[in-house]
């Protein structure tokens, strides 16, 4: 009886353990940074950055009031573009391997059109 409840809660905790391992991300680092003005230097707010991740966009983010954005790299060479919803400023793109670089404080200036 005792080996019945000892397997029995080995499969139990063995089950439990897989299913979160399985839902955890495969990569996590984090990419921030500030976009601005590149003629004044101000902070831009409301500007998209969007992660592309084997040609597809995987998340996107917004710049809040003082420009900064923030997410979640989900793989170590990924690919960000910056664009501006509004039209007001160029769309920049940059290409970043997270495990080589320092992504954690990126300046992104932004050319007016």
């Amino acid at each position: 009886m005792k080996r019945l409840v000892l397997i029995s809660l080995l499969a139990c905790v063995s089950i439990c353990f897989a299913f979160t391992n399985a839902s955890a991300p495969a990569y996590s680092r984090t990419v921030a940074g500030t976009v601005y003005d590149s003629q004044d230097l101000t902070p831009l707010s409301g500007i998209e950055v969007s992660e592309i991740v084997a040609g597809k966009i995987t998340q996107t983010v917004q710049t809040d009031g003082d420009g900064h954005f923030s997410f979640t790299a989900r793989s170590s060479k990924t690919t960000i573009t910056i664009s501006d919803p509004y039209g007001d400023y160029q769309s920049s793109t940059m290409s970043l391997d997270t495990d080589k670089e320092d992504c954690s404080n990126l300046s992104v200036p932004l050319d007016r059109n």
